[in-house]
C-alpha cells in the first residue's frame, strides 16, 4: 500500500486522482467547493481532482465570464471552500499594475466574496520566497495576498508556496522553461532549506490542496516542496 501511494506521488495525471475517493456518508454537512483559477495550470488539475472526490458535494469553477473583478457572494451561494489558482506573470500581463490586478485585488476580491458567502476554509496557491517586505515585486504581491488573506477570518487557510511548476501548459512561459531546465539539472544538489526550491508537478500540487481541503486543520498553514508532497500520499525523495 505504501508502495502505491508512494508512486502515486509521481504520477498525478491518474494514480493521485482515484487515490482521492472519500464516503460521502461521512460527511455531516454539504461541502461546496469553489475553485478561481480553473484554466491555468494548476487549476485545470484541481478541478479534475475536485469533480472526483467523493467529500465534496458540489465544485463550481469560476471562468473569465463571472467576472471576478466584480465578483459577489451571491455568485457563490453554500460556498463552504475556497480554491484560489490565479495568477500570471508580469510579462503576460504586460505591466506591474496589470500583474498586482490578478494577483492580487482578483485574490482578495475571491477571497472576501466567498468569505461573505459563508466559507470558512481557503486554499491558496502563492510562490517559495512570498514576503510582503520583498524587494523583488513578483514576491511582494504574492506576499501582500497572503498578508490580506490572513485577516479575514478564515477558520482555515492554507498557503502554497511552491517553485517552478511542472507540466503542459496551454501557453509557453520562456522565462519559466530556462528556470525549469536549470532547477532540474542541479535538482539532486538541493538540500536542506534548498529543497523548497525544486520544481513542483501541478497534479502534486493540486492533490495536497484538495486535501488539505479535507483535513479540518484550523489557523494558517504554510506548505513548502516536502509540506506539499506529504499531504499529496507520499514523501518527496
Amino acid at each position: 500500500m505504501w508502495w502505491a501511494i508512494r508512486c502515486a506521488a509521481w504520477l498525478p495525471e491518474t494514480a493521485l486522482l482515484a487515490r482521492r475517493r472519500t464516503l460521502s456518508w461521512q460527511n455531516m454537512t454539504r461541502n461546496v467547493a469553489v475553485l478561481a483559477g480553473s484554466t491555468g495550470l494548476t487549476g485545470r488539475y484541481l478541478r479534475e481532482v475536485l469533480a472526483e472526490d467523493a467529500f465534496y458535494d458540489q465544485v463550481q469553477a469560476l471562468t473569465r465570464q463571472d467576472r471576478l473583478e466584480t465578483l459577489e457572494a451571491g455568485q457563490m451561494p453554500g460556498a463552504t471552500h475556497l480554491f484560489c489558482c490565479l495568477g500570471t506573470t508580469i510579462k503576460t500581463a504586460g505591466s506591474q499594475a496589470a500583474f498586482r490586478q490578478v494577483d492580487f485585488d482578483l485574490v482578495v476580491r475571491f477571497a472576501k466574496a466567498g468569505r461573505a458567502a459563508g466559507a470558512t476554509r481557503m486554499m491558496l496557491v502563492s510562490s517559495v520566497g512570498a514576503d510582503p517586505r520583498s524587494r523583488t515585486f513578483y514576491l511582494k504581491v504574492k506576499g501582500e495576498a497572503e498578508e490580506a488573506l490572513s485577516g479575514l477570518g478564515f477558520e482555515a487557510l492554507h498557503i502554497f508556496r511552491p517553485s517552478v511548476l511542472l507540466g503542459r501548459r496551454d501557453q509557453a512561459r520562456a522565462g519559466e522553461d530556462w528556470s525549469v531546465r536549470i532547477l532540474r539539472a542541479v535538482e539532486w544538489a538541493m538540500a536542506g532549506g534548498l529543497r523548497k526550491y525544486r520544481p513542483m508537478p501541478a497534479g502534486v500540487l493540486a492533490s495536497a490542496m484538495a486535501v488539505a481541503g479535507e483535513r479540518g486543520a484550523t489557523g494558517r498553514h504554510i506548505h513548502h516542496f516536502d509540506e506539499i508532497y506529504n499531504l499529496a500520499g507520499g514523501g518527496a525523495w
